[in-house]
């Protein structure tokens, strides 16, 4: 066949189209907007049918020995030096394009029959598999459910896992997969942490624990109008059990994890469950031992106070996560032998000079959790972030400043405990109030509380219940997301109010804290909170 067929002008660049007037390039054949065709055509299809190769009867292998010779043939017959294929001629692009469609359909067809099908998940690995078509993503299947223990939900698409989060009233997001960054993927996919969403939009949150009283105590009035002739031995609080429990949600069931305060605290901010040593309070800051930390669980294994630099803390995930922490603590800088005013806390291996209250000093180092943890008490954040009460108020003063979690915890002289708070001063449950009366309203008033706030008013334990380890001591949820004046009876307790507070801030439950055995407090806590979805 003559090059010159292919490379001579057909017409004027920019003549019309003999059919439509579309302008069209000097060696343009086919018309872009009609189709119609300009100069002969190369080859018949007609003629084509006719050439050898149709008319063999014998299949042909389009093997690479069969092209080569055929390519070699061409070339001496034709002519045409580099053309592998010689004189053959395909015909029209619309007949090259028929044909080439025709073969990507039939290795389609060839590929759904002999290929590989889904799998679903491996147990044996662990890893759940993605299974789902294209339409399946759109679509329920309406086949029986699978679950995590292997198999995949089939109401999740091929982009979703559903994950059981253990958490009632919460909301399980699961995230799209994404193409895998790694070289030789080939398109593989891997499901991303799925995310669950705190059942309020908590931003910023403060902790308030008083220390010794039950719940009868705070909140007993009810009782004691019951039976006229306990009243003497209820001394229910006139601020916290009546006026600041008409302004929010009370958590009727919420308990202590030990019958001393340490423990309590403890596992507030990092889920480890109590020892022999700290269900003492610690009278010696001795090391716990052997202080293995679980790598699943992140629990510390032995007994003692001060856990080793590989305990994971709620304020550890909150720096991680960019988010400001801190430990409010009355009377944290009345020592003036020491001068310390802010992280104080015992030498290492000694006994705690600070374990009783002192005349002038109501300060306990077992009412501040933070030390014990030595990821915060060897790091220059103990001495930024656990300070003072006297800060409290101009952290307040801007909501920049204000951090996302707040520890507040009183004095020996108004936490409610009855015992003396040092030297002639007495505490008790009206001291208590007092303190409060402080404390409480100028939160309430800041610009945080109303940008999603949270205070939490609960007992680190219950005094006159010491040998009740699990002591009901109640906790008083205020917030713009709680109802007022309203009362949930879930069973809650410490682990919660972390697992709650890890979730609202976006960070993994860690410790006691991560079983799903331990519910965060849920849409009943947060009856005012925005619906997902109507917000």
């Amino acid at each position: 066949m003559d090059s010159e067929f292919f490379s001579s002008p057909l017409a004027e660049h920019g003549a019309p189209c003999p059919q439509c007037s579309a302008a069209m390039s000097g060696d343009q054949r086919y018309c872009l907007s009609c189709g119609a065709r300009r100069g002969e055509a190369r080859l018949d299809p007609v003629e084509a049918a006719r050439s050898p190769l149709a008319s063999d009867p014998a299949p042909v292998a389009l093997t690479a020995a069969a092209l080569g010779a055929a390519g070699q043939a061409g070339s001496q017959s034709a002519g045409w030096e580099g053309f592998p294929l010689g004189d053959l001629d395909f015909g029209s692009p619309r007949v090259v394009g028929g044909a080439v469609l025709g073969l990507l359909a039939v290795g389609v067809v060839l590929g759904v029959i002999g290929g590989p099908k889904a799998a679903s998940t491996s147990a044996a690995a662990g890893q759940p598999a993605l299974v789902a078509s294209a339409d399946a993503a759109a679509t329920d299947s309406g086949l029986g459910g699978d679950t995590l223990d292997g198999t995949v939900d089939s109401s999740a698409s091929a982009d979703e896992v559903a994950v059981d989060t253990g958490i009632s009233g919460f909301e399980t997001v699961t995230t799209p997969s994404t193409p895998d960054s790694g070289g030789g993927g080939g398109g593989t996919t891997t499901p991303t942490t799925p995310t669950v969403t705190s059942a309020a939009p908590i931003k910023h949150a403060w902790v308030i624990t008083l220390s010794g009283p039950s719940y009868d105590e705070i909140y007993g009035q009810a009782a004691a109008a019951r039976a006229p002739r306990v009243k003497a031995k209820i001394a229910a609080s006139s601020y916290l059990g009546t006026e600041l429990r008409a302004k929010g949600t009370l958590l009727s069931n919420y308990k202590a994890i030990s019958a001393a305060g340490l423990p309590n605290s403890l596992a507030l901010i990092s889920g480890q469950p109590p020892n022999a040593t700290t269900n003492t309070n610690c009278p010696k800051f001795v090391d716990l031992k052997p202080g293995k930390v679980d790598a699943k669980t992140g629990l510390a294994s032995g007994d003692g106070c001060r856990y080793p630099p590989s305990t994971t803390t709620l304020p550890d995930q909150m720096t991680g996560a960019g988010l400001v922490w801190k430990g409010y603590f009355e009377a944290i800088g009345n020592d003036p032998a020491s001068g310390v005013t802010s992280c104080r806390l015992p030498e290492a291996g000694a006994d705690d000079p600070f374990a009783a209250p002192r005349p002038g000093d109501g300060y306990m180092t077992w009412r501040n959790p933070f030390v014990y943890f030595r990821s915060i008490s060897e790091s220059s954040e103990c001495g930024s972030n656990v300070v003072g009460l006297d800060r409290l108020a101009p952290d307040l003063a801007q909501p920049e400043d204000t951090p996302a979690f707040s520890l507040v915890a009183p004095d020996a002289c108004h936490d409610g405990s009855a015992a003396s708070c040092g030297g002639n001063a007495v505490g008790g449950i009206a001291a208590a109030d007092e303190w409060l009366k402080t404390i409480v309203p100028s939160i309430i008033e800041s610009q945080a509380y109303a940008d999603g706030g949270m205070i939490v008013i609960t007992s680190d334990h219950a005094a006159s219940k010491p040998t009740e380890a699990e002591a009901n001591v109640g906790a008083l949820v205020l917030s713009p997301y709680a109802a007022q004046g309203s009362t949930v009876s879930t069973a809650y307790n410490h682990y919660s109010l972390l697992k709650t507070l890890e979730i609202a801030f976006g960070v993994d439950p860690i410790g006691k804290a991560a079983t799903s055995a331990v519910k965060a407090f849920d849409a009943k806590v947060f009856a005012n909170a925005p619906v997902a979805g109507n917000d």
